[in-house]
């Protein structure tokens, strides 16, 4: 037993899904990438090619600082930012005006619409109706420097400039698009130029008014040099604080050396009176005196001691040779004793002259000490105002600190050369391109019948969520629990489509209507059903082809066969029989004006018997549901194999209710993915409700094309299978 997809639930969307709604709606997908394909050529017909010159732009780097002897204009870092920044300098409108003032494109049709007349496209343009608006607010927007060239000019230039970074490179590419190859080239090289140039002019300027800077505030710090140095001077004029040597005040170093005589005067007083005391002692205690420094030091002594030396040895040896009693040993005693004398007075004088050493080192130690007291009290006066001094001199020292520092700039700045040289270079000018970049017809081409495909499968995916119509016979067989008979197929440029089982009995549609026939034969196997009802839920879903053609099927088998035609309000049986309007028919025979043999034709082609209806009646649902119609039904089973009665649709009217309690078995007509799941539900209900036994559903009208598709394996009468040599069209 085969499997059948269960297409009323929710669709999954697989592969075989996709595949299946790409068969079915191949002519959908077809047709959407044809009228999409054709609108974009027809597109790209009409557009300007537009050609795109590029020019590469390195942004240097130089290592310099600001306010250094090595740079008054730092070289551009590479960073992110920078390169960003550089970026939104190449699309600022005041480097677009430079280039379009110099290049004189204000004349130019192409960036001024007022030079080449606006086009009737144009005032479609709702941007225009706004643009003097748009442009006073531009120009007089706050803190905007207004331009001389109309902003509408300058956005149009904008709009033609491309500018980005090229990777993690310090390059920039500029690219200018425009009909002209020749002026593309131009104006991307046009822009690098005023780049740099721009970046000249910017040093240029930064320079001046750095100079400009430098120069008044030298003049400032100047004056305030001039202004700390004096009040340094008269301050120290005004509190007496000469500078002494080491930049020490000249009180401190009085102090100071007062400081170091006092000390040197104690020690010699000191001294002087240790010799004193010492000299003193020993001269009154008869001591020898010849070893006191001051006694030996003296020139006097000395000669005095080496006269009494000589005296001593004359003494020596006179007394050896005369004695003591000679008078020349007598007058060297007197010159002895005289010569002690010189001595002894020599050692007073020396004493005296140790004491007045004493007491002069005493009145100088005074001296000093009180020499000490009045510059102690000048020192103290001038250290506090030292302080304030120092405060003055530091200031003062300061301020020609800082003037230097910015003197020695001045003159670096004046002499730097690398002020003059930009930041930036050109490492590749742009060149006239010989291919139009836009529009890219391979790429729009490329993406269009993609997005075309993707869109006729999305309509396709739509239509298929949209149908809701019934395909293959499974599906009507699960919905309604009722078999499915046959798919009878629709035959495209038939006009007669019940001759088929005549002419072509061996046919995929004669097939169809053999499966109706045995189908509805085997719903009763015991007892065949002989009265018939085929009906539909709405018009026009080829319930009367059916019943004739199912009639003439049965009748071309032997069987006796009789078509009525049950639809009192729309009769339509006749003219599948003749084009002549009959003269009489079902109505009158109900009426009791006719008998029913009057009214019997006989099909051309078929052994097939009917009774047409000739004018509707006023009363059609009174008339089938009468004893006249009921006793005609009983009688004619008793003559015929076969009635088969071609009702009118079950929804609009409730004729076929009243037809369907005379029939043995119903045939309901469903027009394949055409008739509402809906309405065909609601139908069947409502003949169920009157007891109707329905024998099953017929899908009429089927594509076998696309019911091969969905049921990929349900019988589709050799539609593209090897079923195919069965028949024969």
């Amino acid at each position: 037993m085969q499997h059948y997809p269960d297409e009323s639930s929710e669709p999954s969307l697989d592969l075989r899904a996709l595949l299946r709604v790409v068969m079915a709606r191949g002519y959908t997908i077809l047709g959407t990438i044809a009228v999409a394909m054709t609108l974009v050529t027809l597109v790209l017909l009409q557009m300007t090619p537009v050609y795109s010159a590029s020019a590469l732009i390195m942004v240097g780097q130089r290592e310099n600082k600001v306010l250094d002897a090595e740079a008054l204009l730092a070289g551009l870092p590479t960073d992110t930012a920078t390169i960003e920044n550089q970026i939104q300098i190449l699309k600022s409108w005041s480097l677009a005006e430079r280039v379009v003032q110099k290049q004189n494109l204000i004349a130019d049709p192409e960036f001024n619409a007022k030079k080449g007349g606006a086009s009737w496209a144009s005032y479609l343009n709702p941007m225009t109706w706004f643009a003097a608006a748009e442009r006073e607010k531009i120009t007089a927007g706050a803190g905007q420097k207004p331009t001389k060239v109309d902003p509408a000019i300058l956005r149009k230039f904008g709009s033609k400039v491309t500018v980005a970074a090229q990777g993690r490179s310090s390059v920039i590419k500029i690219t200018f698009d425009s009909p002209d190859r020749e002026k593309a080239a131009l104006l991307a090289n046009a822009l690098a130029d005023q780049y740099i140039v721009d970046q000249l002019e910017t040093k240029f300027e930064a320079a001046k008014r750095t100079t400009d800077w430098l120069n008044e505030r030298l003049g400032e710090l100047a004056e305030k040099v001039r202004a700390s140095e004096s009040a340094v001077e008269q301050y120290r004029a005004e509190n007496d604080l000469s500078d002494g040597k080491g930049g020490s005040s000249l009180a401190n170093e009085q102090l100071s050396e007062l400081n170091g005589q006092i000390v040197l005067a104690r020690s010699n007083l000191a001294e002087q009176e240790a010799k004193y005391k010492q000299v003193n002692a020993l001269y009154r205690s008869g001591g020898g005196v010849d070893s006191i420094a001051s006694v030996i030091n003296s020139p006097l002594i000395s000669t005095l001691r080496g006269q009494q030396a000589e005296l001593m040895r004359k003494e020596a040896e006179l007394a050896a040779k005369y004695g003591e009693r000679h008078p020349q040993m007598i007058g060297l005693k007197d010159e002895k004793k005289n010569l002690d004398a010189k001595i002894e007075e020599e050692v007073k004088r020396i004493i005296r002259n140790l004491s007045n050493e004493v007491s002069v080192a005493k009145a100088r130690l005074s001296s000093l000490d009180e020499s000490l007291g009045e510059i102690q009290g000048t020192a103290n006066v001038q250290g506090k105002a030292s302080i304030k001094l120092r405060e003055l001199e530091r200031d003062a020292q300061a301020n020609r600190t800082l003037y230097d520092t910015f003197q020695a700039r001045f003159k670096a700045t004046e002499d730097k050369e690398q002020i003059q040289s930009p930041d930036a270079r050109i490492i590749q000018g742009a060149a006239v391109p010989l291919d139009a970049s836009f529009p890219n017809k391979p790429l729009i081409m490329g993406v269009t019948l993609f997005g075309a495909g993707v869109m006729g499968m999305l309509i396709a995916l739509m239509l298929e969520r949209l149908d809701n119509g019934f395909r293959i016979g499974p599906e009507i067989e699960r919905v309604t629990r009722l078999s499915n008979l046959a798919v009878v197929p629709m035959l495209k440029g038939v006009k007669h489509v019940a001759d088929r089982v005549v002419q072509k009995p061996l046919s995929v549609f004669s097939e169809s209507i053999r499966s109706v026939h045995a189908g509805l034969q085997l719903s009763n196997v015991d007892k065949p059903p002989k009265v018939v009802v085929v009906t539909s839920s709405m018009p026009s879903e080829a319930k009367t082809s059916l019943a004739v053609s199912l009639g003439r099927l049965a009748s071309k088998s032997g069987a006796r066969v009789l078509l009525i035609d049950g639809d009192l309000r729309h009769p339509s049986v006749g003219a599948q029989f003749s084009p002549r309007p009959p003269e009489a028919g079902l109505v009158e025979v109900l009426a009791g004006r006719l008998e029913l043999a009057s009214v019997l034709h006989r099909d051309p082609i078929s052994p097939l018997e009917f009774v047409p209806v000739a004018q509707p009646p006023a009363n059609p649902a009174d008339l089938l549901a009468s004893q006249a119609m009921r006793s005609m039904i009983h009688e004619l089973r008793n003559h015929y194999d076969l009635i088969i009665l071609d009702a009118a649709p079950v929804l609009p009217v409730s004729d076929t209710r009243m037809l369907a309690r005379l029939a043995d078995k119903v045939i309901y007509v469903v027009k394949w993915d055409q008739t509402p799941r809906e309405a065909v539900v609601n139908g069947l209900k409502l003949l169920r409700d009157a007891n109707a036994d329905i024998a099953g559903t017929v899908l009429t009208q089927a594509d076998l094309r696309r019911h091969a598709i969905y049921g990929y394996g349900y019988t589709s009468y050799g539609y593209g299978s090897s079923y195919a040599k069965y028949y024969s069209e």
